[in-house]
């Protein structure tokens, strides 16, 4: 079933099965690649539990057949150290010379867990615009509400110049149309701010563009059940590089149109993390948003008020409508009943498996990126500016606008809810993910 649901680049199986290894030792298939370029086979021994046999094969035929890369790149996908919490990190099998390699790029990526560059960002012969051909960009990937809008304004504020996004109807011209930033990519990405005079388009560097990717459910998360979220690796990928043209009829009509660009316009990444427990928080008040302006504050208010009490109240009722669907889906089937009763832990679920995809994007893309925590504008703000803008390649020329601390949500949970997450995180976090938001956790 497993094999069927998703065609290439299936990746939430192989963290579903990695998630239930624990110190029980068997043997397994370890992929090759030989001289003539085909995949050979050979015994391994690895961690894994009792009674997972078909999960097992699962992991392993399907990464043969699926993805038919090498083991360095199932290592990067898959949780390099998985086992049972509270010892995840520390029990796994033995790793591979290639795997090896894997672990000490992420390791040396991220020595500080706050902020980071690949070691590819070191290594790369992209080079920013040279005001010839396209524009190219560099993505500002975020799970929504972890810090996208602060991040746009620091780059424009700081330059002078304008950025992208890959969404038309957030920046349309005075004519009331997507202006897209190459003439050769009318499907984007657009001009966030197309006719504000003050602000000039680079002619060196790399545009940032904002991309949220898929798999959040912002607008309606009530009706947001995990066949609509649960995706692979190519369909988040494809959603990284979709938005939406805003355009207008011969007849008037305007309309807002999906569409979909190259991924060779694609050089750089700024990847933005904030803790789990604020953005799931946060994400609530946006739900709380959406509500009200369908359904009216005073309704929504008497449901769910923005507080602690309200914010349960709406992951409850969440929880219960999609109980059943979570319950016998083979995604949650690692981790479900020690977070079931974790409010809005769907949202959770989410918030790893974004960023687990976002990671193998970009390592599949082979792009330079620059992961950022939230916190880090509160903590080391002048540097995190200083490399953002290095790492774009362009030039600090005005005051940046100044960060407002965001407010800290970790009391609307109480320490057993905290503790179930993380142990959500250290089943389903790929080893970059953990490595970034591991400092959230109890240690």
């Amino acid at each position: 079933k497993a094999l069927n649901l998703y065609s290439n680049h299936t990746f939430i199986d192989l963290l579903v099965a990695c998630g239930k290894m624990t110190k029980q030792r068997v043997n397994t298939l370890e992929a090759t690649s030989a001289s003539d370029g085909e995949q050979k086979y050979k015994m391994r021994t690895i961690s894994r539990a009792p009674g997972q046999n078909f999960s097992f094969m699962i992991l392993f035929f399907g990464a043969g057949v699926l993805l038919g890369g090498t083991w360095s790149r199932l290592s990067l996908l898959m949780n390099p150290n998985c086992a049972t919490f509270p010892n995840a990190r520390h029990v796994g099998s033995a790793p591979t010379a290639d795997h090896e390699k894997v672990m000490a790029v992420q390791e040396k990526s991220t020595e500080s867990a706050a902020m980071a560059v690949d070691e590819t960002a070191e290594k790369s012969s992209l080079r920013g615009y040279s005001g010839t051909g396209a524009f190219p960009i560099a993505w500002l990937m975020s799970f929504p509400n972890s810090g996208t809008s602060y991040t746009g304004h620091l780059v424009m504020r700081s330059t002078g110049q304008n950025t992208a996004s890959n969404y038309g109807g957030e920046g349309m011209g005075n004519d009331g149309v997507s202006l897209p930033v190459n003439n050769e990519s009318p499907e984007g990405p657009y001009w966030v701010h197309p006719d504000v005079e003050h602000l000039v388009r680079p002619k060196s560097g790399y545009l940032l563009t904002k991309t949220h990717c898929g798999g959040y459910c912002n607008e309606e998360p009530h009706v947001c059940s995990p066949h609509w979220y649960i995706m692979n690796e190519r369909m988040f990928s494809h959603h990284c590089l979709s938005g939406e043209n805003v355009t207008i009829h011969a007849n008037g009509t305007q309309s807002m149109i999906p569409v979909t660009y190259s991924k060779d316009l694609v050089a750089r990444a700024v990847h933005l993390i904030r803790d789990p427990f604020d953005n799931i928080v946060s994400r609530f008040h946006l739900a709380y948003k959406h509500l009200v302006s369908s359904n009216g504050t005073e309704t929504i208010d008497n449901m769910y008020p923005r507080s602690r009490e309200g914010f349960r109240a709406f992951c409850k009722d969440m929880g219960e409508r999609h109980y059943l669907e979570e319950e016998s889906s083979m995604f949650y089937v690692a981790v479900f009943e020690f977070v079931k009763n974790v409010p809005c832990h769907a949202d959770f679920f989410r918030y790893i498996q974004w960023h687990n995809l976002a990671f193998a994007t970009t390592w599949d893309l082979g792009i330079p990126t620059m992961v950022i925590n939230y916190e880090n504008y509160t903590n080391n703000f002048d540097e995190t500016k200083e490399r953002l803008l290095k790492f774009l390649d362009q030039e600090a020329r005005y005051e940046p606008p100044p960060f407002e601390d965001g407010k800290t949500y970790r009391e609307y949970f109480n320490e057993d809810e905290i503790m179930a997450v993380s142990t959500m995180f250290s089943q389903l976090a790929i080893g970059k993910t953990w490595n970034h938001t591991k400092h959230y956790f109890p240690q």
